[in-house]
């Protein structure tokens, strides 16, 4: 099992690794767009609404911000506008866009500079960039020529072709966070996997280690009853020298116990025998004291008291 988790580890690595480099490498290509991006924004926030009010009462306006607003139309798939009719303007402005624009966005400045901010950057059709970008590379749209007609609109010409570039990018980052995404997805599908079988490792670990625990325990009791019985044996074995070293003394003891059995049945005559001696025959002959002794023996005899 461990084996094959190895294994399985080792081949998620690779997967991890995998799908790290291909989020790198889209993040490094968004990485290019997305500060022109942010400076767009940022200079379009710093748009004095002011410039625009006075865009909006231009009668005769020039090419370049005709051409703008028309570019802006497109970015904010306004309604296509009806072509231009006033004999005073048309020349200028002979398919609507900068009446549509007076109308549309200049009527509320801080609200086109909104919709300009809060711009759907990451969904921007292809058919929209391939219809705005070949009329950027107009002259009329240099930044020379938008800066002479209208330094308000600068900041409007950089936010479109940042919004351009940041949507050519995103055809080649798209593809690849859709890999990566999918790559995550089996990854981590694997993982759980694996993580399941790690659970599982684990508690064979865990039930190993506890046997192991209970298994010197049981090695240690082992030990100590060994030692146990050794310690015994070796009692034992001083249990019977000393034994054996008493075996000797038990026939004197019987011996000792027989004779003094029989001692102690004549102590009663002998002690007669003796404390008369003591008493009386003191002053007598030593015939008279045998003969005195003699009498007393006789006496006990048949009294059936027993002595030496």
């Amino acid at each position: 099992m461990k084996k094959v988790v190895s294994v399985e580890e080792a081949e998620a690595s690779e997967q991890a690794t995998e799908v790290k480099t291909i989020k790198d490498d889209a993040d490094r290509d968004l990485s290019v767009a997305l500060p022109a991006l942010e400076s767009a924004v940022k200079k379009v926030r710093e748009i004095d609404v002011k410039d625009f009010y006075e865009l909006k009462v231009v009668q005769k306006p020039s090419p370049s911000i005709v051409k703008m607003f028309e570019v802006v139309s497109y970015m904010l798939k306004l309604t296509k506008p009806p072509k231009n009719k006033d004999e005073k303007s048309k020349e200028a402005d002979p398919d609507g866009f900068f009446i549509q624009a007076k109308k549309e966005l200049l009527v509320d400045p801080k609200g086109f500079l909104r919709s300009l901010i809060e711009y759907d950057k990451d969904n921007i059709h292809d058919s929209l960039v391939q219809k705005v970008k070949p009329l950027m590379d107009d002259e009329k749209l240099t930044e020379k020529a938008i800066n002479s007609a209208s330094k308000a609109l600068v900041p409007v010409r950089i936010w479109v072709q940042a919004m351009i570039t940041y949507s050519e990018v995103l055809k080649i980052v798209n593809p690849k966070r859709a890999i990566a995404a999918e790559m995550t997805a089996k990854l981590e599908v694997v993982m759980k996997n694996l993580n399941e079988k790690r659970a599982k490792v684990k508690e064979i670990d865990d039930k190993l280690a506890k046997l192991t625990s209970e298994q010197k325990a049981l090695e240690k009791k082992s030990n100590d009853l060994n030692e146990d019985i050794e310690e015994c044996g070796k009692r034992l074995i001083r249990a019977e020298k000393m034994i054996n070293g008493l075996a000797g003394e038990k026939d004197r003891w019987t011996a000792t116990v027989a004779e003094l059995t029989i001692q102690a049945e004549l102590v009663i005559g002998d002690s007669l025998v003796a404390s008369g001696a003591i008493s009386y025959s003191g002053a007598f002959t030593s015939q008279y004291r045998e003969d005195l002794e003699a009498t007393w023996r006789k006496a006990m005899k048949e009294l059936g008291i027993k002595f030496t």
